[in-house]
C-alpha cells in the first residue's frame, strides 16, 4: 500500500513551531459528534470473519495479475497526480506553521561618494535588523496549522483510497479481458460446430432427406454466429486499451498470453464486523480529516473577530567605517507592541464565520455520508458475491443439461428421428448456455473484486511518526 511520511523539514519545522507557542486564551471549537452507529452484523453472513490481506489479488493465484498490479502502482498517472497533491498539502502545512515563528529581516548597505572639487571621499555603511512576532493569543495561527495538518492527512487518505480503487480497476479490467477472450474462443468454436451441422444438412439435402428451407435456416445461424465475432474482437481491443491506461501505457501495450478463466482460483473473501469497517476504509478517514480541517477553520474565522497583538523590534547601525558599524554607541533601536482590533469591515469577518460554520456542517454531513456509503457498499457487495456464486452453480448445471440435449439432438437428427427445427432449437440453447456460463463465471470473479474493494482492500491505517 502506498505510504507517506512528513519530510524531515516538516517534522523539524513543526517541532520548532510548537516549542515557541505561548500559553494564552483559546477559541478551540469542539468537534461535533458525527459518527453513526453501524449495525452489529451484515445482512449476508460472510464466509469468514477475517478481513482481506493487503495483497488480496494473490488469492487468485494468477502471476500475470500480480505483475499488472505492480505496474499500476508505479505507472498509473492518477496515482502520480494524487502524490503531487500530497506534496502540495505538505508544503501548505509548512507555510501555515511559519506564522507561529518570529519574522526576522536584515539589510546591509554601503555608500561611497564625494565631490570633484576638494577630492574628499566619504564612506557610509548602514545595517539594520528587524523582527516581528504575532502573539497567538486566541489560537488563530495554531488552528490554521491544525487545519493544514488535517488537510494533509486527508490528501494522504485520498491517495490510499485511489490506490485501492486502481487495484480493483486493474483486476476487474483483466477479468473482463479474460471473459471476452473466453467468449471469443467459444464463439469461434460454436461457429465451427454450426458449420459442421450445416455440412450434414447440405448432405441430407443432396440426398433428398431435407429441403432447401432446412439448408437456409442453418446457413442463417452460421451467418449470425460469424457476425458476432467483430463485436467481440472490438471489445477485446477496448479492454486492452483500458488496461493499458490504468498502467500508464499506450495502445502498444500487450498483456501477454492470457490464461484461461477456468484456471483462475475464485477466492472467498471474509469480512469482520461492520463497526470495524470504519477503520479499514481510507475514504472514511479522509472525510473525518476534512471535518477536523473545517472545524479548525471555524476557529480561525472566530479568532479573526478578536484583537491581534504584534511585537516589533528593530536595530539599526550607521558608521563611516565598516569596523565601527556595530560598536557605535549611537545606533538606534526600538521595541514596539501593538494591538489591532477590527472595528468596521462591512460584516466581512462575521460572514466568514457564517461560511465556516456552514462548511463545518457540510463536512459533518459528508463524514456521515461516507460512513453510510461504505456500510451499504460492503453489505451490497457481500450479497452480490453470494448471489453470483449461486448463479454460476445453477448456470453450470443448466449448461451440462444443454450439452447433453444437443448431443442427443444431433444423433437423433442424423437418424432422421427429429426434424431440423428441433436440432436448431437445442443448438441455439446450448450455444447461449455456454456463453452465459462464461459470463456468470466472470461475474463471480468480478463480485469478489468488488467485495475486496468495498472492504478496503486489506488497508490498515499506518500512524505517521
Amino acid at each position: 500500500m502506498i505510504q507517506w511520511w512528513p519530510s524531515v523539514r516538516t517534522r523539524h519545522f513543526l517541532t520548532l513551531s510548537f516549542a515557541v507557542l505561548l500559553a494564552g486564551c483559546s477559541l478551540n471549537t469542539p468537534v461535533p459528534q458525527a459518527a453513526l452507529q453501524p449495525p452489529t452484523q451484515w445482512n449476508q453472513t460472510p464466509d469468514s470473519q477475517l478481513w482481506p490481506e493487503a495483497r488480496w489479488w494473490m488469492q487468485y493465484e494468477a502471476p500475470q495479475l500480480s505483475r499488472l498490479m505492480a505496474q499500476a502502482r508505479t505507472g498509473n498517472l492518477d496515482l502520480a497526480s494524487a502524490a503531487t497533491r500530497l506534496l502540495q498539502a505538505d508544503a501548505q502545512l509548512r507555510q501555515s506553521g511559519a506564522a507561529l515563528l518570529p519574522n526576522v529581516d536584515g539589510s546591509v548597505s554601503g555608500r561611497r561618494g564625494g565631490n570633484s572639487g576638494d577630492g574628499d571621499v566619504n564612506n557610509n555603511f548602514n545595517a539594520s535588523l528587524s523582527a516581528s512576532y504575532e502573539i497567538d493569543f486566541w489560537g488563530r495561527n495554531r488552528a490554521a496549522v491544525e487545519a493544514a495538518a488535517a488537510n494533509l492527512n486527508a490528501s494522504r487518505y485520498d491517495l490510499e483510497a485511489l490506490a485501492i480503487t486502481t487495484d480493483a480497476s486493474v483486476a476487474s479490467n483483466w477479468f473482463q479481458l479474460l471473459e471476452n477472450q473466453a467468449r471469443l474462443r467459444l464463439a469461434r468454436d460454436n461457429l465451427a460446430a454450426a458449420e459442421q451441422v450445416l455440412r450434414i444438412v447440405e448432405a441430407r439435402y443432396r440426398y433428398g432427406a431435407d429441403d432447401s428451407l432446412a439448408v437456409s435456416q442453418q446457413r442463417a445461424l452460421v451467418a449470425q454466429l460469424r457476425a458476432n465475432l467483430p463485436a467481440l474482437e472490438q471489445q477485446t481491443l477496448q479492454l486492452r486499451n483500458s488496461l493499458a491506461l490504468l498502467l500508464g501505457q499506450g495502445p502498444e501495450f500487450v498483456p501477454g498470453a492470457l490464461p484461461a478463466m477456468t484456471d483462475i482460483a475464485v477466492p472467498e473473501p471474509g469480512a469482520g464486523l461492520p463497526s470495524e469497517l470504519l477503520n479499514r476504509r481510507p475514504d472514511i478517514r479522509a472525510s473525518e480529516q476534512r471535518l477536523l480541517a473545517a472545524n479548525a477553520n471555524l476557529t480561525v474565522a472566530r479568532a479573526a473577530l478578536y484583537p491581534s497583538i504584534q511585537l516589533t523590534g528593530s536595530y539599526g547601525a550607521q558608521s563611516s567605517a565598516l569596523s565601527d558599524l556595530v560598536s557605535n554607541p549611537l545606533n538606534p533601536w526600538s521595541l514596539v507592541a501593538g494591538l489591532t482590533q477590527p472595528i468596521f469591515d462591512g460584516g466581512r469577518l462575521r460572514a466568514q464565520v457564517d461560511i465556516s460554520e456552514a462548511s463545518q456542517q457540510e463536512a459533518v454531513i459528508g463524514y456521515q455520508r461516507a460512513i453510510l456509503d461504505a456500510l451499504i457498499d460492503a453489505d451490497t457487495a457481500l450479497g452480490a458475491l453470494q448471489q453470483a456464486r449461486r448463479q454460476y452453480q445453477l448456470q453450470e448445471a443448466a449448461t451440462d443439461e444443454s450439452e447433453l440435449a444437443f448431443e442427443l439432438a444431433q444423433a437423433r437428427y442424423k437418424a432422421g428421428a427429429i426434424d431440423l427445427q428441433n436440432l436448431l432449437d437445442t443448438q441455439r440453447s446450448y450455444f447461449q448456455s455456454q456463453d452465459s456460463l462464461v459470463q456468470q463465471r466472470a461475474a463471480w470473479l468480478l463480485a469478489t473484486v468488488d467485495l475486496y474493494r468495498a472492504l478496503g482492500g486489506g488497508w490498515q491505517d499506518v500512524p505517521v511518526s
